[in-house]
């Protein structure tokens, strides 16, 4: 299955055109692969990556990759490649302000204990989480955020650093996701 399409804001010009193939096997994996390209004006880009809802009991697993605390780009000096084990509740970090939280990097399999297995062609970023994007983007303190009736699994090729001009200096140029051509692939089985 082709899908070509384009990524934009409300009334604004497309700043990532796309194709993703799904190339499904007679044993039931699942291939995906991305291939885009940014805007040459765009300004970096946040993340870039897919989301996919399972029931909300599917939220123990394990990964191969950068642990066993949250890291980012820009934030995983504390952290070493290895087989960790833990849950959406455990990944979540009580922050004033609900926000991004329970992110990997340098991942190369991710495996839900009852569930779907996630295993990059190099490496991609993981999160598990019971809270949506959409929920830590809206939600402005912590006594009002409620949780999703699902288990969100994000599989990213890439997030920016956290670093952000909203309490210190603006994100370093090098941890910005600020590719122009981005080609990412990944197998679901």
């Amino acid at each position: 299955i082709m899908v070509s399409g384009a990524l934009a804001g409300v009334s604004r010009t497309p700043f990532f055109r796309y194709t993703v193939r799904y190339t499904v096997f007679c044993d039931g994996e699942v291939r995906v692969s991305l291939n885009g390209s940014v805007k040459e004006n765009c300004i970096w880009l946040p993340r870039l990556g897919f989301e996919f809802k399972t029931p909300y009991e599917n939220d123990r697993f394990s990964y191969y990759g950068m642990g066993p605390y949250e890291n980012y780009c820009d934030m995983h000096h504390a952290s070493m490649i290895d087989i960790y084990e833990s849950d959406a509740d455990s990944e979540y970090v009580d922050y004033v302000v609900p926000q991004e939280h329970g992110n990997h990097t340098a991942v190369k399999l991710l495996s839900m204990e009852n569930g779907l297995e996630f295993e990059a062609d190099g490496v991609m970023e993981i999160n598990v989480s019971h809270y949506t994007f959409r929920q830590l983007y809206v939600t402005k303190h912590k006594d009002e955020l409620e949780k999703d009736s699902a288990t969100n699994i994000r599989i990213d090729y890439k997030n920016s650093g956290i670093g952000s001009a909203s309490c210190g200096p603006k994100l370093a140029e090098k941890y910005r996701l600020s590719e122009k051509e981005i080609s990412f692939s990944f197998s679901i089985r």
